[in-house]
């Protein structure tokens, strides 16, 4: 009888339990000897010489007694935990993170606890808020790639990243975010991409003036934002919440019509060595910056004083007099400036000035 394929337990043939003096049947002692063969070929070499031919099914076991062990260390090996696959260590359960999952995201997005573990591309600039730290629990973890825009990585209501309320994400950069139980922390390399990003920026010095052509697509601009380099929008009306010169500017003053505006404003940021002086938003004045030897005078356009020289005037008149009555002469009258011929028409406008375009200026103020 071969052995029971439910419960493994091999029974023996009737009629091979023998008694003295027994006359031996051979019928059931052939069948228990080839039993016996054929459950000698089905058990596992313990030397490896064969393998096994059907799965092996191993004991539930526990996170002490696992269910495959080692001689040497029986507390340590594999075990059922729930219906997932157990690892114990000397009896201590070992907890390994979830395999890697990649996903692109174009816009905002929340991480949740099913997010541990996964790399998260954003192609345009985004917000990536985080579920509360307690949800998500120690050794949580993501990683975050800028591949479009900058991302900013926003913490459930007060909870911190890095000891600080956001994290700006530059784009070109990444990082890794780690959740401790209570707060958010990441590899630095956020913090060290932003300053490579505004190194071009950091360059500068402070009260220098560049400029930019913002109606271009692609070209860049200052950080709009409070990092390790401040900078100003040198225009008018940007002071709101959410504005390029919010926080940063105080006493806006806008007098005069085009093309004689005057535009001013006091720089309100403690951290600058220029903190409470004034300035003059040129943009909104449409002022260009010259050299000289008195800096900060204000000049408008002018015209280069000069005179034109008397020339002849022929008058016609009738016969014996000047004029075309008696007595009378034809006053002479100065027209709009027309073609010499040669430079074509004059071009006119309410003010004196080069040819030019149009661009933003910025300065840094910290």
């Amino acid at each position: 009888m071969p052995r029971n394929p439910s419960t493994g337990v091999y029974s023996k043939p009737a009629g091979t339990t023998p008694s003295v003096g027994q006359i031996i049947d051979p019928a059931p002692w052939n069948q228990l000897t080839t039993d016996l063969g054929n459950e000698i070929t089905n058990s596992l070499p313990r030397d490896g010489s064969a393998p096994m031919v059907a799965p092996l099914k191993l004991a539930t076991g526990t996170v002490s007694v696992p269910g495959l062990g080692f001689s040497s260390v029986p507390q340590t090996g594999l075990y059922l935990k729930g219906t997932s696959l157990g690892f114990t260590q000397n009896g201590v359960d070992i907890a390994f993170g979830r395999a890697s999952v990649y996903a692109a995201k174009s816009g905002a997005y929340t991480a949740l606890a099913v997010d541990d573990n996964a790399v998260l591309r954003f192609t345009a600039s985004s917000t990536l808020s985080l579920t509360a730290a307690a949800t998500l629990a120690a050794n949580w973890r993501i990683t975050i790639i800028a591949d479009g825009g900058d991302v900013t990585i926003d913490p459930d209501a007060s909870e911190t990243i890095d000891g600080a309320a956001t994290l700006l994400v530059p784009n070109g950069g990444w990082v890794n975010v780690f959740c401790s139980g209570s707060a958010f922390f990441t590899n630095k390399t956020a913090a060290q991409g932003a300053a490579i990003a505004n190194m071009k920026w950091r360059s500068r010095f402070i009260g220098e003036v560049v400029y930019a052509n913002t109606a271009v697509t692609g070209v860049e601009t200052p950080p709009t934002s409070v990092t390790d380099t401040v900078w100003i929008e040198l225009t008018s009306g940007l002071t709101g919440v959410g504005q390029f010169n919010n926080a940063k500017l105080t006493n806006e003053s806008i007098s005069g019509s085009a093309p004689l505006v005057l535009a001013t404003a006091a720089i309100s940021y403690a951290g600058s060595a220029m903190n409470g002086q004034t300035i003059r938003l040129i943009n909104t004045e449409s002022r260009v910056l010259r050299p000289s030897i008195s800096p900060g005078t204000i000049q408008d356009d002018a015209f280069q004083g000069h005179r034109h020289p008397t020339g002849t005037t022929v008058f016609t008149g009738g016969a014996g007099g000047i004029g075309t009555g008696s007595g009378n002469i034809n006053p002479l009258t100065i027209g709009d400036p027309i073609t010499d011929g040669t430079n074509g028409t004059p071009r006119t406008a309410n003010e004196t000035r080069m040819k030019n375009i149009g661009v933003k200026a910025y300065m840094r103020i910290a």
